[in-house]
């Protein structure tokens, strides 16, 4: 079973909907027997909340899913136990790399890559401080990114 980790700043707007899309399109391609996906933040803002209610709102609303993961912290722990980490922007991918053991097993990369629409963009934007449309539209890119990961992992 491969495993993937989804990784942002506070584990309640971009990351938890990464994983809900990403297991969305595996259980559509009857793949849940091959891959499993958590979120996790590199920052300690909102340990055991819900994902913010504007994602949830609009994962309910665009993708018919309801978000019930609950925020944790990215651990060093987590380059043994996953085989990819997926960073939704460049600041938190250089924060991952410097926690990175020398016996990492995961292979950590960039969400905005997998955009089918803009590859030369480094970041999936945080909406946190941003409107229903910036939502919008972080729910779009991500939905198509994890889309293109999961046909990538296919091949």
């Amino acid at each position: 079973m491969q495993s993937v980790l989804f990784v942002c700043l506070g584990n309640i707007c971009r990351s938890p909907l990464a994983e809900a899309l990403f297991l969305k399109h595996v259980n559509e391609q009857n793949l849940a027997y091959k891959f499993s996906a958590d979120s996790a933040g590199t920052a300690a803002y909102h340990l055991g909340e819900l994902a913010d209610k504007r994602t949830r709102a609009m994962a309910l609303k665009l993708s018919n899913l309801n978000l019930t993961h609950k925020a944790r912290q990215f651990k060093t722990n987590d380059f043994l136990t996953f085989n990819f980490i997926v960073a939704m922007d460049k600041t938190n991918f250089q924060n991952i790399m410097k926690l990175k053991p020398e016996n990492a097993k995961a292979k950590v990369l960039l969400m905005r890559h997998y955009d089918s629409m803009i590859q030369n963009e480094d970041a999936i934007p945080d909406p946190y401080y941003g409107n229903e449309n910036d939502f919008e539209k972080v729910h779009h890119m991500l939905n198509d990114c994890t889309k293109n990961f999961l046909k990538e992992l296919i091949g």
